[in-house]
């Protein structure tokens, strides 16, 4: 069932093309929110397709390490706030409930990041057309 947790990748993928297709203004921020919505679901899948045979490897080290980094912020919040027992044993409801708060709080992060792209472009951009309407 993992395997197809595999096919989110085409959430911000599409967001990428239809951004870029439509010439939004925020793109960047639209991208890291689709970005972070399916990160921490696409690296336990990445982890767990280390069953390939030659290219498995590559993938589970990748998944294994954005998984360490994305995979447990929302299990720390939620074990801290008290929902989660800390030490026992992570149910498949427990685990859908671990990545809405990562999705939740990824989102936020990368679309911020995103954000601060968008913004630094368009100073660029401002720039440029200052310097152009100079001459």
């Amino acid at each position: 069932m993992s395997q197809w947790l595999i096919l989110l990748a085409i959430v911000p993928l599409s967001c990428l093309e239809l951004t870029k297709m439509y010439g939004t203004k925020n793109r960047w921020m639209l991208n890291g929110i689709a970005f972070g919505l399916v990160v921490a679901p696409i690296s336990f899948a990445l982890l767990k397709m280390t069953y390939i045979p030659l290219i498995g490897k590559f993938l589970g080290l990748i998944g294994l390490v954005t998984n360490l980094t994305h995979g447990s912020i929302g299990y720390f919040f939620l074990a801290g706030s008290g929902i989660l027992e800390p030490g026992v044993v992570i149910t498949a409801s427990q685990l859908v409930l671990i990545n809405l708060v990562n999705a939740v709080l990824f989102a936020y992060c990368y679309g911020m990041i995103g954000f601060s792209v968008d913004r630094k472009l368009a100073n660029a951009q401002g720039r440029a057309d200052a310097r152009l309407a100079r001459f």
